[in-house]
Formats: C-alpha cells, sequence, structure tokens
C-alpha cells in the first residue's frame, strides 16, 4: 500500500505498512465506538484511534461521525515523515479501515439502540 520507506509507526516502534496490520476492537458498544488498537501486546499507548459512527437500520445506512488516530501517533509520525507525507498516509489508512476493514453489517446487527438514527435522506431533485 505504502511506497518503500512510506510507513507509518508506533511509538512502542510497531511498523503499520499496511492497514490490515490494527487490530480492531467494537468494546465501546454504548459510546458507538470501534477502537483501533497497536497489534503489538507490549504497546503502552494500545489505543492508537477510534471510528464513532450512527446505524440506521431503516435505510439501511451507516453514518461516521468521526474517524481518527489520537495525538500521540499523529505528532509520532508527523516527526518522523513531515507533516504532508504523514497525513496522507494517516487519512490513507482511515479510509481503507472505514471503508474496508469494519464490517458494517455485524457492527450493525451487534449495536445498541442508543447507536441507531434516522438519517434524513434527501432527493436530488432535477430540472
Amino acid at each position: 500500500m505504502s511506497s518503500e520507506g512510506e510507513y507509518l509507526q508506533c511509538p512502542c516502534g510497531k511498523v503499520y505498512k499496511d492497514p490490515n496490520e490494527y487490530k480492531l476492537v467494537f468494546v465501546k458498544k454504548e459510546q458507538c465506538e470501534i477502537d483501533i488498537m497497536c497489534s503489538n501486546p507490549a504497546c503502552h499507548l494500545k489505543e492508537l484511534g477510534y471510528v464513532k459512527f450512527k446505524i440506521d437500520k431503516k435505510h439501511r445506512k451507516v453514518h461516521v461521525e468521526i474517524a481518527s488516530f489520537y495525538s500521540p501517533y499523529v505528532t509520532w509520525n508527523n516527526t518522523r515523515l513531515g507533516k504532508e507525507k504523514a497525513m496522507r498516509l494517516l487519512e490513507e489508512h482511515l479510509r481503507y479501515i472505514v471503508e474496508k476493514r469494519i464490517d458494517w453489517s455485524r457492527i450493525a446487527r451487534d449495536a445498541p439502540p442508543n447507536c441507531e438514527e434516522v438519517l434524513e435522506i434527501r432527493e436530488e431533485v432535477k430540472e
């Protein structure tokens, strides 16, 4: 996914060349959050980021409210790679996690009622 020498790294030393390497955990169900965890069991940070969402079961849609990495992980990579390169890689990893890694149908099934909302669907008017 990333070019040679372009990779993200946790301050614990774990290298992330591919967004499939993160551990995703849905334990904060009441807060409608999926945690993005470091896959190194000895990591002192443990949580590197999160995805906060709402589910619209009626329209079978997911609304991602925020997908973000925490500042220690972001700052570490900004310092290592420079802000522009780090932000591009962080965004690529988040986008991949949200679009391809998370099993949204399973999350929708397991999410508690407070994670549900009905989204307002607007239809485009063609003139």
